[in-house]
């Protein structure tokens, strides 16, 4: 058992997270802009304001927080709000980590978009080289601001896929189109995606706590192409699958730089995860689609 502290963890994973570590017997405590609950402190990493409380007796701290990266388009102001979200806040909880005497593992989420793109020939592994690309680049300093807990405590760097999770993120958005029976793959359709289910993202999380790891691990159950994907998703939803590509040009007009994560891809490996005894819960893509999408 483990007092766990999250930071994020009123998110839709931080949510299942709290849940699932709490039925296994850990104290979860969370910081958040606005508590509510009694195991919820204030925080607000922006203004660089904490309630020092929250820290009492913390054994592993994770956080979970970042914004949104596909909510809206890349502009200069986005950009500095996807790196104060994420690499801001790893700085700010360190420099509270002097308060955290008891500390023993900080988790960080992270991306499995750390490699750029390729034609999705090979799976990488955690030791390849970060990509040349702003969201490659945007990880590497991301995971390079929660190195700074290793003077302190073992450090675990959660680079996760696209989640599958009925409630919300990248499948909700992916979905509608199909459900309005315009379902199509994007540009060629060849680029790669990796995914994985919300359970066994929360279990892996709390795998890496109870076996107390540490460095980077790839979050991904498997890897599909664009098409596969979307076709096995208008399956599963009993819809039509047979509209023309959405060329490239248009994602571009409408997303600006942000089109590249929607229009290219990389294969993530899971061998190393693996190797420390995780299973997956769910292995098959359209098995994990019918169950996020049977509701």
């Amino acid at each position: 058992m483990k007092n766990v502290l999250i930071a994020g963890g009123t998110g839709l994973i931080g949510q299942r997270l709290q849940e699932l570590l709490t039925a296994k017997g850990h104290i979860v405590s969370v910081l958040t802009r606005k508590p509510q609950k009694v195991n919820e402190f204030y925080w607000d990493p922006a203004e660089k304001k904490i309630d020092a409380k929250a820290f009492v007796n913390v054994q592993v701290l994770i956080n979970l927080s970042g914004a949104g990266i596909a909510d809206s388009k890349w502009t200069t102001a986005r950009k500095k709000e996807l790196y104060d979200s994420r690499i801001g806040a790893n700085e700010f909880l360190f420099a509270q980590a002097d308060k955290i005497p008891q500390l023993e593992q900080f988790i960080s989420s992270s991306g499995i978009n750390a490699y750029g793109y390729d034609d999705g020939n090979r799976e990488h592994v955690e030791s390849d080289a970060f990509g040349k690309d702003y969201l490659s680049d945007l990880v590497r300093q991301w995971e390079e601001s929660a190195d700074l807990f290793r003077s302190k405590c073992k450090v675990a760097k959660i680079r996760t896929a696209v989640v599958l999770d009925p409630k919300g993120g990248a499948l909700a958005r992916m979905k509608g189109p199909i459900n309005a029976g315009i379902g199509s793959p994007l540009g060629s359709g060849e680029q790669q995606m990796p995914w994985i289910h919300y359970e066994d993202l929360v279990r892996i999380f709390q795998h890496v706590i109870d076996q107390q790891l540490e460095g980077a691990f790839n979050v991904v159950t498997s890897n599909a192409s664009n098409k596969e994907f979307m076709k096995t998703m208008a399956t599963v939803l009993k819809k039509p699958f047979f509209f023309p590509k959405v060329p490239s040009f248009v994602l571009k007009i409408l997303f600006g730089e942000m089109a590249d994560m929607l229009l290219k891809g990389a294969k993530g490996s899971n061998q190393l995860i693996r190797s420390t005894g995780y299973e997956f819960v769910f292995s098959d893509l359209e098995k994990a689609l019918k169950d996020v999408l049977k509701g």
